[in-house]
């Protein structure tokens, strides 16, 4: 998917997002985001692909995040 086709799908979903970022498992997730900022700050600044898949990987292991991706993967299907 090249730029401009993500910022068309984000900006016709963005009250879904905003819905799903402000639900429960939203804040959950955020709250265990919050915990690693630095070091996700540090990876997206210097494209560590790895140290980011790795914080996705382990969020992905709490229920709140695995539902919360599925209801992101649900959504971009619509």
């Amino acid at each position: 998917m090249d730029l401009n086709k993500a910022e068309q799908l984000v900006s016709s979903k963005a009250e879904d997002l905003g819905r799903i970022v402000g639900s429960s498992d939203g804040q959950k997730v955020k709250s265990i985001m919050e915990q690693d900022a630095d070091k996700l700050k540090q990876a997206v600044q210097s494209g560590d692909m790895g140290a980011l898949r790795q914080t996705f990987d382990t969020l992905m292991q709490t229920q709140e995040g695995a539902r919360l991706i599925g209801e992101i993967q649900r959504m971009m299907k619509k």
